[in-house]
């Protein structure tokens, strides 16, 4: 056997070093990485003069040796703005180990690269979101864009767009870039481009959802923004999603299941998995999330939901040894939730969708209306409290999953004061107007038409005229009187 050994001389092209050029007050900066290691630095520049001894001339450029490049195929080196007779906007490259950079233009003297020259850009800086996109165009003149640099690629993608010589953005990452533009004689100039990270999501008003094959649309809600983005579907053969307004409108083709995606500008976005069922199937009890939590912590939280359930231990919502389960959102995000129902404390657990529910079992010698007391404080320190009645003497519920009413028809869990809103404003307007204390608008929000009746109502029973409703005032609205 005979072992033959075959020297072969592998010959690898040279990698395409990058290059830029960096202006400042009194240098220009000539920068040169990804290049082989160890290497001269030809520089090009265009044969405007004879050349000496030690220029060659290729192609009507001139060629100097301006160094070495290190170990790392990097090499930098600090000229004169004045250097080789260069003038503002003119285009200049490198030659590594014969591998020639792209094109760069020279930055005019004593300006930084941020606004070299004349050229004059839409926009010198740019904060946005990751996923979000942005076009920057020149502002004087007509000479086609060229991108120079882009010091952070990780952090955003920057591309000419032809069609409208413009400088088009899209933020991937969190962090910073400075991406350079040139156009020509107009000279370059630099965009800051900051990327944040979103705070908020978008989110769903179910933690996951059903849909019936063949059947109508179902309409989910997407909260977050005003306008959503982009809807991605892992299988639109299974279920179409569209967008209308702050809906997510679903339909079943077939059963399976996905996960639809929403999007939005300036917040991560949100997925939600879609069950579509077989035609004549049950679409299960859904949870429903409430809308995120208010950023707005200058003013106190205050309870978003609020329900109520009973076991019904033989068959009675109130009877000894059933266990009544409250349900309840708020709109901040909060800590030290404190619940008290009939005087006794009892814990206040958080469920994953936001929602919070507290469990007392009745001994059986409770006093209806039982009163409830929830508390709760946001992160700028403020405090709500809820005083609440459930119940009354006149008109039990007795069926699981009841409503627990006053006799007037609603269920105040709120103190009340001028210029507050909202659909527990509406049913006082309304009762106070059955029972001959108003007589304005019904508007939903306590004016001083409201406030007045108030005051008459507070009278009427012998209370302290606030205007306001209070603990006491309350109490006496849920108990009907």
């Amino acid at each position: 056997m005979v072992a033959v050994f075959v020297s072969i001389n592998i010959v690898r092209a040279a990698p395409v070093p990058s290059f830029s050029l960096t202006g400042t007050s009194s240098s220009v900066n000539i920068s040169v990485t990804n290049a082989n290691p160890n290497t001269s630095v030809l520089f090009y520049f265009p044969n405007n003069s004879s050349t000496n001894s030690t220029n060659s001339t290729i192609n009507s450029f001139t060629s100097i040796d301006i160094g070495q490049t290190n170990s790392s195929g990097s090499f930098n080196v600090n000229v004169s703005p004045n250097s080789y007779g260069l003038t503002n906007g003119v285009q200049v490259y490198v030659s590594v180990d014969g591998a020639k950079s792209s094109v760069a233009y020279w930055p005019s003297s004593g300006s930084s690269s941020s606004q070299s020259g004349m050229l004059s850009l839409s926009r010198q800086s740019v904060t946005m979101y990751s996923s979000q996109t942005a076009s920057i165009f020149p502002m004087n003149t007509a000479n086609n864009l060229t991108l120079q640099g882009n010091s952070n690629t990780s952090v955003v993608s920057a591309s000419i767009n032809s069609t409208t010589n413009s400088l088009f953005l899209n933020g991937m990452n969190t962090g910073s870039s400075t991406v350079t533009v040139c156009a020509g004689e107009a000279g370059c100039s630099s965009v800051n481009v900051s990327i944040m990270r979103p705070t908020q999501t978008v989110t769903f008003g179910q933690a996951q959802a059903y849909v019936v094959a063949g059947q109508s649309a179902q309409r989910i809600g997407v909260y977050g923004a005003t306008t959503f983005s982009t809807v991605s579907n892992s299988n639109k053969d299974i279920v179409t999603a569209t967008i209308d307004g702050s809906n997510l409108v679903l339909t079943g083709l077939l059963v399976g299941q996905v996960t639809i995606t929403v999007c939005a500008d300036g917040l991560q976005c949100g997925s939600l998995v879609v069950n579509s069922l077989a035609s004549g199937s049950a679409i299960p009890n859904q949870t429903v999330v409430p809308q995120p939590a208010s950023l707005d912590t200058t003013k106190p939280p205050q309870l978003s939901s609020f329900s109520i359930a009973s076991n019904n231990v033989q068959n009675l919502f109130f009877g000894a040894g059933s266990t009544m389960t409250l349900n309840f959102g708020v709109n901040q995000n909060v800590s030290n939730v404190q619940v008290k129902i009939a005087g006794t404390s009892v814990s206040a657990v958080q469920q994953p969708t936001g929602l919070y529910y507290a469990e007392y079992r009745l001994v059986g010698n409770e006093t209806l209306p039982l009163p409830v007391i929830i508390s709760f404080t946001n992160s700028a320190g403020l405090s709500g409290k809820i005083y609440s009645w459930i119940g009354n003497t006149t008109a039990l519920p007795t069926s699981l999953g009841d409503q627990i009413v006053s006799s007037s028809g609603s269920t105040f869990y709120r103190q009340l004061s001028l210029n507050s809103k909202g659909a527990d404003v509406t049913a006082l307007q309304n009762k106070l107007t059955t029972d001959g204390f108003y007589s304005g608008p019904i508007t939903g929000t306590l004016g001083s038409l409201t406030q007045a009746a108030v005051k008459k109502y507070q009278s009427a029973h012998g209370l302290k005229q606030t205007g306001g409703v209070g603990p006491a005032t309350l109490k006496l609205l849920n108990e009907g009187k």
